[in-house]
């Protein structure tokens, strides 16, 4: 069974769509380029792969690009009959953002992630200045996030992307000492960290 990095099943039989994937994953998550040719990738190994199609939906989206967004997301959408309940979810979640429905987007996410806290491109839907809280006009949001990067904190230990964002989160909560620490943390991680590179520039 192949696995993303987060050792979450992924369907596709093809080790060399899984590799790309997971590789298009973190550059993506980095904000780095190079995610859309390694999900492009992904898919010549394995042109059924259809959370590889949702990473090409998330890459295109995050760019305002959204009727390319959609229309991987179409493809994504109707893989769903051969994919795991976690995939059809996560992917039906990308499907009410870009159908400008954030509100509905953010009340599936949080119910998708008690059972799979570690599904990270769905999470980090929520999360950053755009994110479905940046977005949700809730008065609160900034608590409201912060809120969610601590309950989901355990499930991730020393992951850098993670720590990106729960450092972060700190830093617009006002918490701005502990969220220079530890996004200063996931830099040292890894280096290639667009978000952790702005949050926390060396001195």
């Amino acid at each position: 069974m192949e696995t993303d990095r987060y050792g979450l099943q992924l369907s596709t039989a093809s080790s060399e769509a899984a590799a790309a994937y997971r590789e298009g994953l973190d550059l993506l998550l980095s904000g780095y380029p190079g995610a859309e040719a390694k999900f492009q990738e992904a898919l010549r190994h394995d042109e059924g792969f259809a959370l590889a199609y949702a990473g090409m939906a998330r890459h295109h989206q995050y760019y305002g690009r959204v009727a390319e967004a959609r229309a991987f997301h179409a493809r994504a959408q109707g893989l769903a009959p051969g994919i795991s309940n976690r995939e059809k979810t996560h992917i039906e979640i990308l499907g009410r953002l870009l159908d400008g429905q954030p509100g509905k987007a953010l009340e599936a996410l949080l119910e998708h992630l008690k059972p799979f806290p570690r599904d990270a491109p769905a999470l980090s839907l929520a999360l950053g200045a755009f994110g479905l809280y940046g977005f949700s006009g809730r008065a609160d949001s900034d608590a409201a996030r912060l809120a969610l990067c601590r309950k989901m904190a355990p499930p991730y230990g020393e992951d850098w992307w993670f720590l990106t964002h729960l450092g972060w989160s700190h830093t617009e909560a006002g918490e701005l000492d502990e969220g220079l620490r530890i996004t200063r943390r996931a830099l040292d991680l890894r280096r290639e960290n667009a978000p952790a590179q702005t949050a926390a520039p060396r001195p």
